[in-house]
């Protein structure tokens, strides 16, 4: 075995494999999406998903005043979208405009899914806790539609500046 040596904790976040990036979309009369690369299931049944927002993003003012959200898994076609969304603020953009993508009414949800992602969870706001430097929001799932044919290797992948799917990095920040 390896010998190992000590991390400090600015660089231990590093160490973790790439995790799935989203785009979040919420709003009736003024929408907006967002790009998040901190998201996370937190319960089976029933299933309640995670997103990370820092307190500095215009969309974490909306998501405090919101009843629910959607999470969209981008496919690797949607790359720059991605990258868009995650730059540019909604307080003065309409992303949807600006990109592209179209925003349709959820099922189950007032907020919108997006029409060109693999996969579309709405999900009814259940709670906010904030950790560190994060506001973790909680959403339970009510309603999910996938492309036919999905498989989650078709997921986009985020960590440390390089989009990637399983085994090949295809953008770098």
């Amino acid at each position: 075995m390896a010998s190992k040596i000590e991390i400090s904790s600015g660089d231990a976040s590093k160490t973790f494999p790439a995790f799935p990036v989203v785009l979040v979309a919420m709003g009736e009369g003024e929408k907006n999406v967002f790009t998040v690369g901190l998201v996370q299931l937190f319960s089976f049944n029933p299933l309640i998903l995670g997103i990370g927002v820092h307190p500095s993003r215009h969309s974490y003012k909306m998501l405090h005043n919101l009843a629910d959200f959607s999470v969209n898994i981008p496919g690797k076609e949607l790359v720059e979208q991605v990258l868009y969304c995650g730059t540019k603020s909604g307080k003065d953009t309409d992303k949807f405009k600006e990109t592209g993508l179209t925003a349709v009414p959820g099922k189950k949800i007032r907020s919108p899914v997006i029409s060109e992602c693999l996969v579309n969870f709405e999900c009814k706001k259940s709670k906010a806790l904030e950790m560190g430097d994060r506001t973790w929001f909680f959403g339970e799932v009510v309603h999910v539609e996938a492309v036919e044919g999905y498989t989650r290797d078709k997921g986009m992948l985020y960590w440390g500046g390089e989009f990637r799917m399983p085994g090949e990095i295809f953008r770098r920040r």
